[in-house]
């Protein structure tokens, strides 16, 4: 078969370059029977995904081994705004006066670059991972200003709702979305992320709650906003449900360790 060969030329380039694992995913809409035969679930025991699909085949073939199953769910938009404002108005309670919100489209406010380089490198490493084998990827100021002037070009805009630890000043969370300038219908949610110290304060509702509002106001043609989360995650997945979120797909994540 093609994709065989495709992708066994793939690992072999990649092991000709010094790479020991690699990490693929496969696509798939719905979720399988609890009672699926052929459906798989990942060591952590969160999720499945059907067994008999092409790409999990050909996986399977290949040896590579699921690790992680995401939730792909889709928001319909415009949230109705007395939830979305409950659940704002809960989470700024729950927060108290300790935290501090900050929201812009486009580039990242001077002030904040820098720490806003930090989380995007924390991004990497402080959520669930499952048995992937994941590097820290580290950000700083340079590569957060080439992404934006990547995502100009690309005829793209990010909104991002970033939350200040007032007492130290310091950026602890944030939730990006994305989307493009010429299609106003979809949106993504990208990433979004609460430092662990920070957890526990409703923080994420917080950020999530602020964002969409603001992105009912900049695109108010959106319709639906798109996301992915570890099946794992089960306090951001909780977040998402209570915003009205439905699953809609599932995403395996596998790994090869290659020699």
């Amino acid at each position: 078969m093609a994709r065989e060969r495709l992708l066994a030329e793939v690992e072999r380039i990649a092991l000709e370059n010094g790479r020991s694992v690699l990490i693929a995913w496969t696509e798939q809409l719905g979720d399988p029977a609890p009672d699926d035969p052929a459906a798989l679930r990942p060591p952590t025991g969160s999720g499945l995904v059907r067994g008999d699909e092409p790409g999990v085949l050909l996986a399977l073939r290949r040896g590579y081994a699921l690790e992680q199953a995401e939730r792909y769910s889709v928001l319909q938009l415009p949230v109705e705004p007395a939830l979305l404002n409950a659940l704002h108005a809960d989470a700024l309670r729950r927060a108290g006066d300790a935290y501090r919100l900050h929201t812009w489209e486009g580039d990242v406010p001077a002030e904040w670059v820098e720490q806003f380089a930090v989380l995007r490198t924390r991004m990497s490493t402080d959520v669930p991972m499952a048995g992937l084998e994941i590097e820290e990827d580290p950000w700083d100021a340079a590569r957060v200003r080439q992404e934006e002037e990547e995502a100009r070009r690309s005829g793209h805009a990010a909104l991002t709702t970033a939350v200040e630890h007032v007492p130290t000043g310091a950026l602890v969370g944030y939730s990006g979305i994305d989307y493009a300038l010429d299609r106003p219908q979809p949106a993504f949610q990208d990433d979004t992320l609460v430092l662990k110290e920070h957890r526990g304060r409703r923080l994420g509702m917080l950020v999530k709650s602020d964002a969409l509002r603001r992105l009912g106001e900049l695109r108010p043609d959106a319709e639906r906003l798109h996301t992915w989360n570890a099946e794992e995650n089960a306090y951001m997945l909780a977040i998402n449900v209570a915003l009205g979120f439905r699953p809609t797909g599932v995403v395996g994540m596998w790994q090869k360790r290659l020699g």
